[in-house]
């Protein structure tokens, strides 16, 4: 899949750990489906947002990570039992 040079960059770590494993998750999925290059956005959708999707392993992994995101993101509602 083609990346830009800034696109390189994040994969290679540049911009710090959090950044380089998303833009791993985002150029492997784009491989699965026989994405050519990544396109831009202007918003997105967490999805996966349950404990039950996710889990202590889930928790766990998102408490080590630091960043933002980088344009506005919205959660799925996520539906439980009280």
């Amino acid at each position: 899949m083609y990346l830009t040079m800034d696109e390189e960059e994040i994969y290679d770590g540049e911009s710090g750990e959090t950044l380089a494993k998303c833009m791993e998750i985002l150029v492997t999925l784009g491989e699965i489906y026989g994405a050519d290059r990544l396109i831009p956005v202007r918003s997105v959708q967490v999805a996966g947002v349950s404990y039950r999707t996710i889990g202590d392993a889930g928790l766990e992994w998102i408490r080590d990570l630091e960043g933002e995101a980088r344009v506005p993101a919205i959660l799925n509602p996520a539906g439980m039992d009280p």
